[in-house]
């Protein structure tokens, strides 16, 4: 049987909770990350993600400095191809422009809350994906 950490519990709680009431789910993460073709890293950030549950919809708003700020949801529209990516161990979403093809995709670890994401971001008329990892946690 698989044993859930506390703060993974607490997650778990607050995103069922979260379906019921469609209360945003704060976390607080700290992150770091690079381009994914480059050798330069970004400086360490600390970013707010809000993670809201609308219907059967994920919603995930990262704010922060650039290039780490994003949003990512599982919502499927006209020019946004959204995908579920929650399975018993993670909870997340992946996002991909259908005319551009940029794609950003965020999961959190539901024992640990470790934050793993990327985003397409457009540097001198190119896309570049940027990668970034972090740890998170709950706010109020």
């Amino acid at each position: 049987m698989h044993h859930l950490t506390r703060t993974g519990w607490v997650l778990g709680a607050m995103w069922f909770a979260s379906v019921a009431l469609a209360q945003p789910i704060k976390l607080q993460c700290e992150v770091e990350g690079g381009f994914a073709d480059a050798q330069t890293k970004a400086a360490p950030a600390r970013v707010g993600i809000e993670l809201q549950v609308i219907g059967r919809h994920l919603y995930f708003s990262v704010i922060g400095p650039r290039p780490y700020e994003m949003r990512v949801s599982t919502l499927v529209t006209e020019d946004y191809e959204g995908t579920n990516l929650t399975s018993s161990s993670q909870l997340g979403a992946r996002r991909r422009h259908r005319a551009s093809g940029q794609e950003t995709s965020l999961l959190l670890e539901r024992g640990s809350i470790e934050l793993t994401a990327y985003n397409d971001v457009p540097v001198q008329g190119k896309l570049q994906r940027f990668k970034y990892t972090g740890k998170c946690k709950q706010t109020a």
